[in-house]
């Protein structure tokens, strides 16, 4: 769970493919949200985590995918791996409150870890005040990169800092939290009276198009909803076994004509209970290895799957290597993704 932090200033059911429908908010008393972060979604970053709207121990977002975790208060923008990182810029003009910069990004990968970090799960942030009781907070920031002190006026797009993974990140993100009166904002919504009735409608698994008649973000919102029903965030050739902790620090090594192994990897996030994740690799002599993937027994924040084969002879044919990756639901081919590597020439 991420936690508020105080700073003192020195000085259910969905049918796929469903329309979506915005608007912009409705009066200009409401706050109006840019993206928290700089960079082109969908390709170098990602939506991992979405605001829970469920008061209890169940999981639920305005999307009706349960793409979260329980008593998430935010919207997580991510980028691929602590190698990467992104401009982080204030969402909205306002004054900042307050800004912790001292904490080291470390990956959280245990419970030590997470004890390390207890009562400032934010880690690095920026906490900024906007008129008619709005805040937003941004959370998770890389150390050293706070561009702003207690006090001062930003505007929109005014960058606060850099993508990192300090506080308690299992991946580099910005966590954006939005308060309004103190009571957290799912700003898919707008107003936190909203959450109720969203949550009742997600749990009658209704077939109707969900609409979003008060979203705080400004233009379309089509593509920050993208990542809740589950998507291919990354996909490649390496030269042995891969596991996420390997790829969320950016070690995994691409094969050569002499390694000992040629695999294609994928990994995918906010993946279903029944989603399968099929793979095929293919190369200069023909099909290397495939995969149909077992059905997921329960929901996947993030997955890794791949496939490949052991060296058998000297050296791996020269020519092009293609894997390519499906991610199905109910039968049907939702997400696919291919990757080429070539070996030689």
């Amino acid at each position: 769970m991420l936690r508020r932090f105080c700073l003192v200033l020195a000085g259910g059911a969905v049918v796929l493919g469903a329309d979506l429908m915005w608007a912009k908010p409705s009066s200009a008393a409401d706050l109006e949200l840019g993206l928290p972060i700089v960079c082109k979604l969908g390709e170098d970053c990602f939506v991992q985590n979405y605001v829970d709207i469920d008061p209890g121990n169940e999981v639920q977002t305005a999307t009706c995918f349960r793409a979260g975790y329980d008593g998430h208060k935010g919207t997580d923008f991510r980028v691929l791996d602590t190698g990467e990182t992104a401009d982080v810029v204030a969402s909205a003009p306002g004054i900042v409150r307050g800004v912790r910069d001292e904490m080291p990004d470390r990956l959280v990968v245990s419970e030590q870890d997470r004890q390390r970090v207890a009562d400032k799960e934010c880690g690095n942030g920026v906490v900024i005040a906007h008129a008619g009781g709005w805040e937003t907070q941004y959370c998770h920031l890389r150390q050293g990169s706070v561009a702003v002190a207690g006090g001062d006026r930003v505007e929109r797009g005014q960058k606060l800092g850099e993508v990192g993974f300090s506080g308690f990140a299992a991946f580099p993100h910005v966590h954006l939290s939005v308060r309004k009166d103190g009571k957290t904002v799912d700003p898919f919504l707008g107003s936190s009276d909203q959450a109720g009735p969203r949550l009742a409608r997600c749990n009658e698994g209704t077939s109707e198009a969900l609409s979003y008649d008060r979203p705080l973000w400004q233009g379309e919102i089509e593509p920050i909803l993208a990542d809740a029903e589950g998507t291919i965030i990354q996909s490649g050739f390496a030269d042995g076994p891969v596991k996420s902790l390997d790829l969320e620090q950016g070690l995994v090594s691409q094969p050569d004509s002499r390694s000992a192994a040629l695999v294609f990897f994928a990994r995918l996030i906010n993946l279903q209970e029944g989603d399968r994740v099929a793979l095929k690799v293919d190369g200069p002599e023909g099909t290397l290895a495939e995969s149909e993937g077992k059905p997921l027994d329960r929901q996947k924040a993030q997955w890794v799957s791949f496939a490949g084969r052991k060296l058998r002879s000297s050296a791996w044919p020269d020519g092009d290597y293609t894997g390519t990756v499906s991610l199905v639901r109910n039968g049907e081919i939702i997400r696919q993704k291919t990757s080429r590597f070539t070996i030689g020439g």
